[in-house]
């Protein structure tokens, strides 16, 4: 800094610059830029991805009524199938791959970027063409009987949703209400909600807290009020639930399929496209029982 104010004080000595120029180039030659730690700080909140275009399953859902001993001889027959057991095998080991590398707070570490809200759902309802089947899931309801899922999505719309934990079901909730506060008691139009619980700890917990769920739930919540008690980590993929801490809801058509999808915390617009795309798939449903 000395140096340079050597060099100026000898041209202006010899007349090469003015005074008033060398003092303006001085000060600003001095002045140090801003540092990082002085730049505003704005707070991230993650990037927003786009509403996925197709979920669900390729196949529709079969309900399997088989017993341990039937189940055992098809695992077998799967077994020397060669190319069944290899697609097995290699959609296997790329499930464990990802899960190896994925850090055990991931999902903790990714609500903190987006709150809970990593899209908004779409306005429009994926082409049935296009959209894939919701899987069946053995399932018991809070009155302890085994059903599966498939049985009470077939004929009727439904909004079917899912819960891991309880930070989620503030989420679930801003989608049922509303949707309930419209059609409850409606025939062919329903809610499916589905508890899932995958950690041994939190199903033994859960299994202790039934009688108490059971009565802070409403009555017309109760029915179609479904506990899955076991690991679904492969199908939440397939489904788009990438986050365990967050809910989830699906509307699924008549014939099981995922017209549209949504999660977190429900907008005012989310509200106003769900209750609309349900009457138009309710209404589409009765013009094709009428053609039929």
């Amino acid at each position: 800094m000395l140096r340079t104010r050597f060099i100026v004080k000898r041209l202006i000595e010899k007349n090469q610059i003015t005074r008033n120029f060398a003092v303006s180039q001085y000060r600003l030659f001095a002045t140090e830029s801003p540092s990082s730690k002085d730049q505003p700080k704005f707070e991230k909140y993650g990037a927003f991805r786009n509403p996925p275009e197709v979920l669900g399953m390729k196949d529709p859902p079969v309900v399997d009524h088989y017993n341990w001993v039937q189940r055992k001889k098809q695992k077998l027959r799967d077994f020397v199938d060669y190319e069944k057991a290899f697609a097995a095998h290699a959609a296997e080991r790329k499930y464990l791959i990802e899960e190896a590398t994925k850090s055990y707070f991931a999902d903790v570490h990714e609500m903190r970027k987006h709150g809970g809200k990593m899209y908004f759902a779409s306005s429009q309802l994926i082409k049935p063409e296009k959209a894939g089947y919701m899987p069946n899931f053995e399932a018991q309801t809070l009155l302890k009987q085994k059903i599966n899922t498939t049985e009470k999505l077939v004929g009727k719309t439904t909004l079917m949703t899912f819960v891991s934990a309880s930070f989620g079901t503030p989420h679930v909730d801003s989608f049922v209400k509303p949707f309930l506060e419209k059609y409850n008691g409606s025939k062919n139009i329903q809610v499916v909600e589905v508890n899932v619980q995958e950690n041994m700890l939190k199903q033994l917990l859960l299994k202790v807290f039934i009688p108490s769920l059971r009565r802070k739930l409403p009555q017309e919540r109760k029915e179609n009020y479904c506990l899955i008690l076991k690991d679904i980590s492969r199908i939440r993929k397939v489904l788009g639930m990438s986050n365990q801490y967050i809910g989830y809801a699906f509307l699924v058509d008549e014939n099981c399929k995922i017209r549209w999808t949504a999660h977190g915390e429900a907008t005012s617009e989310e509200i106003g496209n769900m209750l609309a795309m349900t009457d138009y798939l309710h209404e589409r449903k009765i013009k094709n029982e009428i053609k039929n």
